[in-house]
């Protein structure tokens, strides 16, 4: 059950003649509830006004990721692995940018949003710093690689919809779908890339060569693409009951 509270710094709540008492409107007191859905929409989008909703559950998923990610630097530096705990660091302010970005812009994202990035990055994390890509290879790696496809494609498909919304191109949901897939890819080729990269010029990463051959980078495509087909599939279903602009209304993008 979510509570929503919303409450303006001129102290009104609703408009002289509005057959309403002024003042914060708040769910609690009824008043909230007794508002139209437009005057609703109005005063969320009042400049000044602030709108808060109580935290989901889910959220709480990212925190515990987040914590672990903490933990393994912690136990990075009492090792004595100073390049293990950097990157440990690097990895927790990374899942901090969803967060900083949704309360920069202003928007609402889903707590799965959050729950994703903080999860590849701490498997990410682990498999350096508790050598789990050396320990369980090939297979944790293929499985960093589909969660990192699923987290990407995910914000793949909020990001072309809130740009569809903002700058006002409706698009269709199948072209919404069809760059799914192809940001996911997109971001997949340009990771390897990076691995190429690293491999080449200082002779691969903490974990060993990040690209042992050919075979090993074109399964870590697949599964990438693996993640972004999945999370287009869900996309299709999700279509089929609901509109592109309920998501908009929902992150409370502004018009």
């Amino acid at each position: 059950m979510v509570r929503v509270i919303f409450s303006s710094r001129s102290g009104e709540g609703s408009k002289p003649g509005d057959g309403f008492d002024h003042g914060p409107v708040s769910r609690n007191k009824g008043g909230w509830s007794r508002l139209s859905p437009v005057r609703k929409q109005e005063l969320i989008s009042r400049p000044g006004d602030t709108f808060t909703m109580e935290k989901s559950y889910g959220i709480y998923l990212a925190y515990f990721f987040m914590a672990l990610i903490a933990l393994n630097a912690l136990r990075a530096l009492f090792r004595g692995e100073y390049n293990a705990m950097v990157t440990a660091v690097l990895m927790l302010g990374m899942t901090v940018i969803p967060f900083v970005v949704a309360k920069r812009m202003n928007i609402h994202l889903p707590w799965f949003v959050f729950f994703l990035v903080a999860l590849a990055l701490w498997i990410h994390t682990a498999g350096y710093v508790q050598g789990y890509y050396t320990t369980f290879y090939p297979y944790y790696d293929k499985i960093a690689h589909i969660v990192s496809g699923t987290a990407v494609a995910v914000l793949g498909f909020l990001g072309v919809i809130f740009v569809d919304k903002y700058m006002k191109m409706n698009l269709t949901t199948w072209f919404i779908i069809f760059f799914t897939v192809i940001f996911g890819m997109a971001m997949g080729a340009a990771w390897e890339i990076y691995e190429f990269m690293v491999d080449f010029f200082f002779g691969g990463s903490l974990a060993g060569p990040m690209q042992n051959s050919l075979n090993d980078t074109m399964l870590d495509m697949m599964f990438v693409l693996a993640g972004s087909i999945i999370v287009a599939l869900l996309g299709v279903f999700w279509f089929k009951q609901h509109r592109k602009e309920e998501i908009t209304q929902e992150a409370r993008i502004p018009v």
